[in-house]
């Protein structure tokens, strides 16, 4: 239905010479699925990955390729934050080279090798009722795979030094809308199946997702983008398990840390600093879900850290009970259970500091249970909030691509300065389409305000095309005024096209910004009826601030193996000289352990379950992952 749709706007825009345009955007790594298995991480039961541990790239002591995408984006209302996404590009961004308007194999998931053996090492066989278990979405904030598409799930076992593939499930392309009627309304749903064939267990198992994609047979060459998107979460293999094994003993979040700014994701400081209270959000929404199979009663704590400062704030709910998922869905905004969904900050502001020019600020989410009366575990969830030398709508991630057509039409978001500054240039994203179609010129334009709409053009930056980065994921491009443009109130940064075919620059789905959003086809300015935010960011002040060097700070993970672990848990990516503090807390934000310039860690103590480990270098700096104890 989709690409029907898709021709009639076309003659539609043929008559009528104007119209909106969006088209769908992702990213992935590598296709090939490897024949022979390696030989470098062979992983024990049980392997599980809600995939919260890692941000865009998998957790490589899982995982034997990177092919996919860990973000919160793309998949709606997960079974937890963070799932994975399959879609039709490669690892530079582009469409595969070998796509085509008939169905072809794109990405791919595939585990490490696992041996399926007991706590002793000795080998297991059907009767210890091993299952698989994981949940799957279509669509989700993105596009939605075709009828003649599908996600398929493969067991392979290693026979004779090749690699035996069994197809063991599938399910055809479709919407997100029609997801929902068949699966009760439900947003991600489960699929269980056991392990059962004795060929399983005589050697390592693993196993492969991958999904079959095809290209729009549309007329605009520049809707060739990414299509055909699926999501996945919670990922399970262990024994002892049965089919009625459906629930998990766990409160956790589902959609990612939320801005604390009442209207964009990120703006700058000096900006802020001059009218704080009209820039903070004094209510936001927590997507809590109780993912066992009784009430849990919890407690919500929020904790807000100055990453440069000692300056900190935090904020604790009432406690109260929350039904499980199955029943109820997520935790509801009535009564006592409105302090933990939809929690009211109220007098609060970040702390003020005219002599500096950024800011960031760490955000700890954390759910306590009541575990006196409960085996259920809680969760803790992270998120930056950041005031840099620029506005963003966006989250960073494009699940669409916007544009308008005919020729010379422009688009434009809206930004609020609150007191004099310098506008010095813009930030995009542009994704990229099959054979780079949308590599065409445009103009970056600034408006000033005319009762709510663009006004008199004050400066334009001429012939700049689409600037693409083939090595890293999601990289805005940075383009570089002229010369200083004074701005003050109300102002407008966009885009005229040169081409008829839409330019396709990231559009945010997860972040609905679209009263900022406008267009003129040529028939005057409108507000937009896309959903989303434009992934334009003016930057003002000083000039391009080193972003690069930020974001690294701030996605560098730290990788703990083996984990899940039994005894010993070991710490990649920081020397242990670096170390200062180490404490490992519950789920329930209870200390448990501590240790100092050690990357080597006994753990042996620790019962089973699900713990969070905060690692603080000799710098101030502060990295936390998640870990599993099984044993």
């Amino acid at each position: 239905m989709r690409k029907i749709l898709l021709v009639i706007i076309f003659f539609v825009g043929i008559n009528c010479s104007a119209q909106e345009y969006l088209d769908v955007f992702s990213y992935s790594i590598d296709n090939e699925r490897k024949s022979v298995l390696r030989s470098d991480g062979v992983v024990a039961l049980p392997f599980f990955d809600d995939f919260t541990e890692t941000d865009l790239t998998l957790n490589e002591t899982k995982w034997q390729n990177g092919n996919t995408l860990v973000n919160s984006g793309f998949p709606l209302f997960p079974t937890n934050y963070n799932a994975v996404t399959l879609d039709i590009l490669d690892e530079t961004g582009k469409v595969y080279s070998h796509a085509s308007s008939s169905p072809f194999i794109a990405d791919s998931l595939m585990s490490k090798p696992i041996r399926l053996v007991d706590d002793n090492g000795e080998p297991l066989n059907p009767a210890d009722s091993v299952y698989f278990s994981f949940y799957y979405q279509p669509q989700g904030n993105g596009d939605a795979p075709e009828v003649n598409d599908s996600l398929v799930l493969m067991f392979g076992y290693l026979f004779e030094d090749s690699m035996i593939w069994d197809h063991i499930w599938s399910t055809p392309g479709i919407s997100l809308d029609s997801f929902l009627i068949k699966n009760d309304e439900q947003y991600f749903k489960q699929v269980l199946i056991p392990v059962k064939d004795e060929k399983y267990f005589q050697s390592e198992f693993v196993i492969l997702f991958y999904n079959y994609g095809s290209l729009p047979s549309s007329m605009y060459p520049n809707d060739r983008s990414n299509v055909d998107n699926w999501n996945i979460d919670f990922v399970y293999l262990d024994k002892n398990r049965s089919y009625y094994d459906r629930t998990y003993p766990l409160v956790t979040f589902s959609e990612k840390s939320p801005s604390l700014l009442k209207r964009y994701q990120s703006m700058p400081y000096r900006q802020y600093v001059n009218n704080p209270t009209v820039a903070i959000a004094t209510e936001y929404q927590m997507f809590i879900s109780n993912l066992d199979s009784v009430v849990a009663n919890t407690q919500y704590t929020c904790f807000v850290q100055n990453r440069a400062s000692e300056w900190s704030f935090d904020y604790s709910s009432k406690w109260c009970n929350i039904s499980p998922f199955t029943l109820d869905g997520f935790q509801n905004c009535d009564g006592d259970n409105s302090t933990q969904a939809c929690p009211r900050l109220k007098n609060f502001l970040f702390d003020m500091d005219s002599s500096v020019d950024t800011a960031s600020y760490l955000v700890t989410h954390i759910i306590k249970v009541d575990d006196e009366n409960s085996t259920t575990k809680g969760d803790t969830m992270y998120g930056i909030q950041k005031f840099y030398n620029y506005y963003a709508y966006d989250d960073g991630i494009p699940e669409r691509g916007y544009g308008v057509v005919p020729e010379d039409s422009y688009f434009a978001s809206q930004f609020s300065v609150s007191v004099p500054d310098t506008l010095r240039g813009v930030y995009m994203l542009f994704n990229r389409t099959y054979q780079d179609a949308n590599y065409d010129f445009f103009d970056i334009v600034v408006w000033n305000d005319n009762n709510g709409k663009p006004g008199n053009e004050v400066y334009r930056l001429k012939n700049q095309r689409p600037i693409w980065d083939d090595e890293e994921i999601f990289k805005f491009s940075y383009y570089t005024f002229d010369d200083i443009v004074r701005v003050n109130g109300v102002i407008y940064v966009g885009v005229m096209q040169h081409s008829e075919e839409s330019i396709n620059i990231g559009f945010d789905t997860s972040k609905d910004n679209s009263q900022y959003n406008f267009y003129n086809s040529g028939y005057g300015w409108e507000n937009s009826s896309m959903k989303g935010s434009l992934m334009i960011r003016p930057v003002l002040g000083c000039d391009m601030l080193s972003l690069d060097e930020e974001d690294y700070v701030e996605n560098k993970r730290l990788i703990l193996y083996p984990n899940p672990s039994k005894n010993m848990l070991n710490i990649s990516g920081v020397d242990s000289q670096f170390c200062d503090e180490i404490m490992i807390f519950d789920m329930t934000g209870r200390l448990m352990k501590q240790f100092t310039n050690n990357v080597n860690l006994d753990v042996s103590d620790l019962q089973n379950g699900l713990y969070m480990m905060r690692v603080v270098t000799d710098e101030g700096k502060s990295y936390t992952e998640k870990f599993m104890i099984s044993r």
